[in-house]
């Protein structure tokens, strides 16, 4: 899958806003200006307005097929957006799906929106996913080549193969010479 501005923007953007959801405004803030977004400033209701909007957005990490299609058309119709042609900042046309003079929650929640429905759009909706380890709730974008991630990180992932390393151990299952 190719991943461009506003397909890892955006679903990264989601992801983020979906781990965090007791995030203060100062953190949202950095977030939005380390993925490059008009205007990041936000205050308190705005933070509290995305912390909101976090909650509908798991669904398109949590769900799959025409499930997880209904759940992000459904953030189509809530985030009311409405692609459009601009040009700024010596850039060529570009596509934005919500007016830069919007406010920031709004082309927020157009931005992650788009993002996800790009990824699905382009056949990889397997690469929205939620961590297997028991126990984690933490979504991801799997922007790895081979698209077949399982895990938030390599420490969930060792978590897991470690309890399956004893559990055989201890019912006497052997253990392959290679360690694996």
């Amino acid at each position: 899958m190719q991943f461009n501005t506003y397909t890892t923007a955006g679903a990264i953007v989601a992801a983020e806003l979906v781990n965090q959801p007791s995030a203060s405004a100062a953190w949202m803030s950095d977030l939005l200006e380390r993925y490059k977004i008009y205007r990041p400033t936000l205050d308190q209701a705005a933070a509290e307005e995305l912390r909101d909007w976090a909650d509908g957005l798991r669904l398109a990490f949590e769900t799959t097929g025409a499930e997880q299609a209904a759940a992000v058309d459904a953030l189509f119709v809530a985030a009311d957006c409405r692609p459009r042609l601009v040009t700024h900042d010596d850039l060529p046309y570009h596509l934005h799906y919500a007016p830069l003079d919007a406010k920031v929650t709004t082309r927020v929640k157009a931005l992650t929106t788009a993002g996800l429905a790009q990824v699905i759009a382009d056949g990889a909706a397997g690469r929205l996913g939620c961590c297997t380890r028991e126990g984690c709730d933490i979504v991801f974008v799997d922007t790895s080549r081979n698209g077949r991630r399982a895990f938030c990180s390599v420490r969930c992932a060792n978590a897991v193969n470690v309890r399956r390393h004893r559990a055989r151990r201890r019912y006497g299952d052997p253990v392959p010479a290679s360690g694996r």
